[in-house]
């Protein structure tokens, strides 16, 4: 997902909706640097503060865990982390996945294939 496509998802809902969670500030994200993120917040947000919080990436200076100076337009890919100093190789989005479809979280990859995988054995 693009910069641009989480822009776009937002603008389609009417003004002032309220959500249950919401989306931080914009940060580089450490798996890229190039690359922006952003935490999801279990606090309620209005439309109008995430949009606010997404269109911060397009106009702020990020720098990278260990470096640089990075700035951010319509096609950065967008990722979810805790903070800059995360990089959970894709187990944030999906313990946040699993709670909000009130299942066990999967810790890697690796075991999110396996349970989905091998989840139902058949007797021979």
């Amino acid at each position: 997902m693009t910069l641009i496509d989480l822009k776009e998802y937002f603008e389609k809902f009417p003004e002032k909706i309220k959500f249950d969670y919401g989306v931080s500030e914009p940060f580089s994200w450490r798996g890229r640097y190039d690359e922006v993120a952003f935490e999801i917040l279990d606090q309620g947000m209005t439309r109008e503060q995430i949009l606010h919080n997404i269109k911060f990436a397009y106009i702020g200076e990020f720098s990278g865990y260990k470096g640089g100076k990075y700035e951010y337009d319509d096609f950065t890919e967008i990722h979810f982390e805790v903070d800059t100093s995360s990089y959970t190789d894709g187990g944030y989005v999906a313990n946040w996945i699993a709670k909000l479809e009130n299942k066990s979280p999967n810790y890697s990859q690796e075991e999110r294939l396996i349970k989905l995988a091998f989840s139902n054995s058949i007797d021979y």
